[in-house]
């Protein structure tokens, strides 16, 4: 009867562990940039949800295409019915992990450079990447940042003859995620 009790509360508190050790956002920022003498895309987007598992540094990232702003309306209109078709491929998601992770000490202050590698999915293609960023912990919240470009080619967006000039083939990325601890209510 001891052993039982025993085995019981040891996963008890491994399955508390296990679930105090994920940081969620659902307010992830995504900022896209592509500068041409003749075009500007500019936008971002503030929807991203993301999901850090501090036990062994897995990710997953999504957001609906949709939800990217740009300063001007005609660019976010090109951007959603004639480039990223999310009508068609509604999501861009990122499964992977952080490489160095083991380098990570999530319970004291500190700044980890950090590699991200994984499956990017963009456009309804998916690629692998693996790129540098960093990890910021600060009392008890991580921030996750890395920056890095994208070929519109390698994810089959395609781009009407009038335009190829005017927007360049690299996007640049920049990703920025405030991770909070998740409370289960």
């Amino acid at each position: 009867m001891k052993i039982k009790l025993l085995v019981l509360i040891i996963f008890s508190f491994m399955y508390t562990e296990a679930i105090s050790q994920k940081y969620i956002t659902k307010t992830g920022k995504i900022e896209i940039f592509s500068e041409t003498p003749l075009f500007v895309i500019d936008g971002v987007n503030k929807k991203v949800a993301s999901i850090l598992n501090a036990a062994n540094g897995d990710i997953v990232a999504s957001t609906l295409i949709r939800s990217f702003r740009f300063e001007e309306a005609l660019v976010e209109e090109h951007f959603n019915e004639n480039y990223l078709e999310p009508n068609k491929f509604p999501k861009s998601i990122f499964k992977g992990k952080i490489v160095n992770f083991s380098d990570v000490d999530i319970n004291k202050n500190g700044s980890y450079d950090i590699t991200i590698a994984g499956k990017l999915t963009i456009h309804g293609v998916t690629h692998d990447i693996s790129e540098p960023g960093k990890l910021i912990v600060k009392d008890g919240n991580i921030i996750g940042t890395t920056n890095f470009n994208v070929s519109l080619q390698d994810y089959k967006v395609k781009i009407e003859k009038a335009y190829k000039k005017a927007i360049k083939d690299e996007i640049l990325l920049k990703i920025h995620f405030d991770y909070k601890l998740y409370k289960k209510s």
